[in-house]
């Protein structure tokens, strides 16, 4: 047991705490640089600037390079602005394969305040994946300037390293939270760690199946040894139930310190916040929101509510303001003067005092009673 422990001390000494890329090529394209070798396709108009390459499509476009396939890509990361969202495409051909068989994945572009960055984790789609060409697909009628790419790699040690962080990488609490919890997963790069929880279903690793592992080899070890020497069955089995206790303890530490996490959110967040400043999980300040309108519409039977979404809103504002009832804004069975809006920045008032969304008049002309931030405000009628 001792020569164990102490060859796991020297493995965390020896571990990078840090994790930075193995082995990486890029391509920067700020400062006026253009890289040599790039092709495009599609016909865009490429603009170089100081912060990097402008490109502007009418047609489907693809900018791409020929590359030395040496080392497996596992992250792709491109650095880049939009004004407007896209969703483009990258593009990879594995080599020994035809020419014209290039493979895609979808490609999100939103929109960016300075520059941003997307980062593509490769072994989502492919543990080890080589290519001999890579490539980024824009849309047509789309502008996006692209500043730096990079494609990069991980050692034994750094991915050693990021598993370990990434079992100890709790989810947020979700609505879903209060039927089901993801558990600890583990992956191999920082990229990777960063998108872990992002979708409703984890696509990594679950660190069960490395518990498991541990625990069927465990139990064979045993199970050999009280065949092979069974004057050691009791020592056998003490090492096997200790090995079992200690994964128990990890594992239950493990999902204890996300229970942790979710009360220190909320206590960092809300109840350590001022009036105006707390948000509560996925509800952001909705709960301040619906307290603040309350008092405000208790004078009218109805009131027009409207929001990104209606669930879990809609539900939530009748609790609130009952006996005053939330109804949709294009009803006419009543006349109805009142207008709560939540987070719809599309919703302004114009010169005429009237709200108005993409152009289409919504109300008579009316004042506003009291407004949260742009978009959520609680507004009337002034009609005669």
């Amino acid at each position: 047991m001792r020569p164990l422990l102490r060859i796991g001390f020297l493995l965390v000494l020896f571990l990078p705490w840090s994790a930075h890329a193995a082995w990486e090529m890029e391509w920067g394209f700020a400062n006026e640089t253009f890289q040599q070798s790039w092709q495009v396709s599609g016909e865009p108009a490429l603009k170089i600037t100081k912060d990097g390459m402008l490109i502007t499509t009418k047609a489907d476009s693809i900018l791409g390079r020929s590359i030395e396939a040496s080392h497996p890509i596992e992250v792709v990361s491109i650095d880049y602005k939009a004004v407007v969202p896209a969703e483009g495409w990258l593009y990879w051909h594995k080599p020994g394969t035809p020419a014209e068989d290039l493979l895609r994945i979808p490609l999100y572009f939103s929109k960016t305040e300075g520059v941003g960055t997307v980062g593509i984790n490769m072994q989502e789609y492919q543990k080890r994946l080589y290519a001999d060409f890579i490539g980024i697909g824009i849309p047509a009628h789309a502008e996006v300037l692209i500043a730096r790419i990079s494609l990069q790699n991980w050692s034994l040690s750094e991915k050693t390293l990021e598993a370990f962080k990434s079992f100890w990488t709790f989810d947020m609490r979700r609505p879903s939270s209060v039927n089901f919890l993801w558990g600890p997963h583990v992956v191999f790069n920082p990229t990777a760690r960063k998108l872990m929880f992002s979708v409703t279903e984890p696509i990594d690793q679950s660190a069960n199946r490395y518990f498991y592992i541990v625990i069927l080899l465990a139990t064979a070890w045993a199970v050999w040894n009280v065949h092979k020497h069974p004057e050691r069955r009791a020592a056998v089995c003490k090492t096997l139930f200790l090995l079992l206790a200690s994964l128990w303890v990890l594992y239950d530490l493990r999902m204890g310190s996300e229970f942790l996490s979710y009360v220190e959110r909320d206590y960092r967040t809300y109840w350590s916040r001022p009036l105006g400043e707390r948000t509560f999980r996925e509800r952001s300040y909705f709960n301040d929101f619906a307290a603040g309108v309350t008092p405000l519409v208790q004078n009218r039977d109805r009131y027009i509510f409207t929001a990104p979404d209606r669930w879990p809103y809609l539900g939530l504002m009748r609790y609130y303001t009952f006996p005053a009832v939330p109804t949709h804004p294009f009803q006419e069975e009543h006349y109805v003067d009142t207008w709560a809006v939540y987070k719809r920045p599309d919703i302004v008032q114009n010169a005429k005092g009237e709200l108005e969304s993409d152009g289409i008049v919504l109300t008579h002309p009316g004042k506003i009673l009291h407004e949260f931030e742009l978009g959520s405000f609680v507004f009337r009628e002034t009609r005669q």
